[in-house]
This record gives C-alpha cells, sequence and structure tokens, in this order.
C-alpha cells in the first residue's frame, strides 16, 4: 500500500512538468502600435501636425506592428513638423476558432518650449 502510494506520488509531481508539452501554445490577437514625438524649441511656436490611420482585418491573427516617429527642432524660425502614417494588420491562422478584440495603440505628443529673449 505504502509503495502504490509512494508511486501515485511520483506521478503527481512530475504531471506540472509534462502538462505544458500537452497543451498548445499560447497566441495572441492582432496589435498595432504607434507612438511620435514631435519636439520644438525655438522663438517661435512650431506648427505640429499628425495624421494616424490604424486599421485591423477582422481575420487577423497573432500579428503585430510597431512604428515609432521623433522630429525635433531647434532654431530661430518657423517650423511646420507633420507626421503621417498608415497602419493595417491582416492574416495569421487562428487554431482556437474563438475571437479576441483587436488592440490598437495610438500615441502622439507635441512638446514647444519657447526660449526667452535676453
Amino acid at each position: 500500500m505504502k509503495l502504490k502510494l509512494i508511486a501515485l506520488a511520483a506521478a503527481m509531481s512530475a504531471l506540472p512538468t509534462l502538462v505544458p508539452t500537452l497543451t498548445p501554445k499560447a497566441s495572441a490577437t492582432c496589435i498595432n502600435v504607434a507612438v511620435d514625438n514631435q519636439i520644438a524649441v525655438g522663438a517661435k511656436r512650431a506648427n505640429q501636425t499628425r495624421n494616424t490611420s490604424q486599421s485591423i482585418s477582422k481575420d487577423c491573427f497573432g500579428n503585430t506592428s510597431t512604428a515609432t516617429g521623433t522630429q525635433v527642432y531647434t532654431g530661430g524660425g518657423k517650423v511646420n513638423q507633420t507626421i503621417n502614417r498608415t497602419q493595417h494588420l491582416s492574416g495569421g491562422k487562428n487554431p482556437t476558432g474563438v475571437r479576441m478584440p483587436h488592440i490598437n495603440i495610438n500615441v502622439g505628443t507635441k512638446v514647444n518650449v519657447p526660449l526667452r529673449k535676453r
């Protein structure tokens, strides 16, 4: 009886190490990320514009896109800073058939630092 309990305990303790090999790997939904910075240091205020568009098709699975942009200006004149970006994700194979919501992350910072006249 004690031998059966020891064998059962040994089998139970080995089970957690075997479970990950028996289950399919985790997969994720599709994710779009856009992060932009527009920075101007000067005597005049910069004209900063950012036009972005993000889309993900309904059948997308397991794909990601990351885009970053930085514009920096230092000077005394007038400046125009413009960022135009389009991101689209599609494709992939969903082995589970379970649809999950897609994620779009769109962050933009605009900084104007005026120089003081002496």
